[in-house]
């Protein structure tokens, strides 16, 4: 049971903070490849200085793709909802700190 609440909140984490990376772009006015990156930049750049400060080979998303195909679908998702930023920003400025 704790270890399916773990993935679960893995993977909320995982689509915060590429949402937030995304809402970056949204505001700098990027085009979908700008989302794409800044999404993934976003959600990678914390676990892969954990994962070098600790000595953990290989890197997590190196080791399993599926985080960097969730971070680039999920902010190429935030593109096409242009509502999403107008409603969504207050929530996801909250959550991105349980990320």
């Amino acid at each position: 049971m704790l270890h399916s609440l773990i993935i679960v909140l893995d993977w909320f984490g995982i689509c915060v903070f590429a949402i937030t990376g995304a809402l970056v772009a949204s505001r700098k006015q990027m085009d979908i490849v700008g989302f794409a990156m800044l999404g993934s930049v976003t959600g990678i750049g914390g676990g892969t200085i954990r994962d070098v400060l600790l000595g953990i080979q290989p890197i997590f998303w190196v080791e399993q793709p599926a985080y960097l195909l969730t971070y680039v679908v999920v902010a190429c998702a935030t593109f096409f909802s242009p509502t999403f930023y107008s409603i969504g920003i207050a929530i996801f400025c909250g959550l991105t700190p349980l990320g």
